[in-house]
This record gives structure tokens, C-alpha cells and sequence, in this order.
């Protein structure tokens, strides 16, 4: 849901539930993170009663905003909670200049869809860019919600993380989806970042031994002692395994999302 596209927050709030299967179970959870009753919600979505300014800040966590959001929303909180006729002016002409600030910028994502070196620091910066990045591309977790349960991850950091891929195409949106873009990004083995690339999915290889096994995990650690060919040989057979598997990635269909960790290093 747009946030950008409302001039009203209840309106916006009440779209939210209304297209949500689970809509009745939000309300109820929202006034649980407000401490109220969940009439309450009723009785400000539906009449002249508002939100307090800190039930605002409640609602940005809630819904999982960014910062650029969670600004938007209070200015709609606040011009929704205005005493006179000027002061209503005041903060819709500041939520009119946010709206064409970040039309500005949804514009330009098409021409600045490029990646520089700041960009490849932040995208391996943390393992969870890569992996939002990816979840994109199956169908099914093609929403900020259903892409933050999956990784267990908060909705704002999601959301975030989002709004980089976005600038730069790694993603493209359409309405309340996110689906993988067009731009592409290749770290180069001599890279400087290679090894917090691989660093941070090593280290999610070791979270998963934790967690309830699926079909698809397979862990194989060994301390070998072998001749100098043979390690050699073996090295061969991975790279082989390797270009083995391309194919069948290539004409896969986007259904799970999987790391693949493999390791063969002199001691």
C-alpha cells in the first residue's frame, strides 16, 4: 500500500485492513501495540475522533515504515488532527512537497538504475540484501510482509532495504509487490568484498544448523589428509559440479530461496 498516495490516514489505515485477508486480527493487534481497546480503533477510523501524536509513532512500528515514510504518515496525522483551516493548509502543502520530492526520485530510478562502489558496500554489507533481492523473484513473497515473516526480519528494516533495491532496479514495484528488476549485480572474485560476501553466508550456513532441518539442507564438514593431486582432483569435481548445475538454475522456477555454501581450503 502506497502511503504517498493517501491525503487522509484513516483512509489509508482502513485500505490497509480492507485488503489484508487477516484484516479484523490487525485491528485487534494494533490495538494491543496501542494499548487500547480495539473499539477504539473503530471509533477513530470511522468518525471524528483522531490518533494522538504518540499513537503515531505506535503506528509507524506497526506498520512497519521507513523513516521517509514514517514522517509522511505524521504529517498526515497531524493535518488530519489540525485546529483551523490554515494550520490544515500548512501540512498539506508539506505533504504535496513530499509527494513530487519522491515522484522526483521514482523518476529518476530508471536513469540512476546503476550501480557504483558505495552501492556493492551496502548490497554485501549485510546478508539479508541478497536474500530480499532474490525472494523478489518467487511470487509468493513478493510483499514486504510476507518477505519479512519468511527471513524473521523487522518490517521497517525490510522496508529499507527495499528502498535501496528500488533506486538502483534491483527491483521494480507494482503496487503492493515487489518483483525482481533488470539491473544486475556480479562481484568479481578479486573483489576486496569477496570475502565479507562470503563471511556473511557462512555465518547464516552455521544459523541454519540451528533450526529444523528441511529436505533440501545437507551439511558435510570432514578434516582430510590426502596427496596434493587428489585435493586437486577433487577441487576439479566441484567445479564441475558447478557448471553441472547452471543449467538446471537457469530453467528453474522461482519457488524456495536457498544458499549454497561450498568449501575446500588447505588447513
Amino acid at each position: 500500500m502506497n502511503i504517498y498516495n493517501f491525503d487522509d490516514y484513516k483512509k489509508y489505515i482502513k485500505k490497509i485492513f480492507d485488503t489484508e485477508v487477516e484484516g479484523r486480527g490487525r485491528r485487534s493487534k494494533l490495538a494491543e501495540a496501542l494499548h487500547c481497546q480495539t473499539g477504539f480503533i473503530s471509533q477513530v477510523l470511522n468518525g471524528e475522533t483522531h490518533f494522538s501524536l504518540e499513537h503515531g509513532i505506535k503506528i509507524n512500528h506497526f506498520l512497519g515504515h521507513n523513516k521517509d515514510e514514517e514522517h509522511f504518515f505524521m504529517l498526515l496525522l497531524q493535518k488530519g488532527r489540525a485546529g483551523s483551516h490554515d494550520l490544515e493548509e500548512y501540512y498539506a502543502s508539506q505533504i504535496k512537497f513530499l509527494r513530487e520530492k519522491k515522484q522526483e526520485i521514482k523518476n529518476r530510478i530508471a536513469v540512476d538504475a546503476t550501480l557504483d562502489e558505495k552501492d556493492y558496500h551496502i548490497y554485501y554489507s549485510q546478508w539479508y540484501f541478497a536474500a530480499i533481492h532474490i525472494l523478489s523473484s518467487i511470487p509468493h513473497f513478493q510483499t514486504r510482509e510476507a518477505m519479512a515473516q519468511k527471513l524473521q526480519l523487522p518490517l521497517a528494516l525490510v522496508t529499507t532495504v527495499l528502498e535501496f533495491l528500488l533506486l538502483k532496479g534491483l527491483v521494480v514495484q507494482k503496487d503492493n509487490l515487489y518483483k525482481i528488476g533488470h539491473t544486475r549485480i556480479h562481484l568479481d572474485k578479486k573483489s576486496p568484498l569477496i570475502s565479507k560476501h562470503h563471511t556473511n553466508w557462512r555465518i547464516e550456513a552455521i544459523k541454519s544448523l540451528e533450526h529444523e532441518k528441511s529436505e533440501v539442507d545437507l551439511h558435510y564438514s570432514s578434516i582430510l589428509s590426502l596427496a596434493k593431486k587428489d585435493a586437486l582432483k577433487i577441487r576439479e569435481f566441484l567445479l564441475e559440479l558447478l557448471e553441472k548445475s547452471e543449467p538446471i538454475l537457469r530453467d528453474s522456477p522461482e519457488e524456495e530461496l536457498c544458499a549454497l555454501c561450498i568449501d575446500l581450503f588447505e588447513l
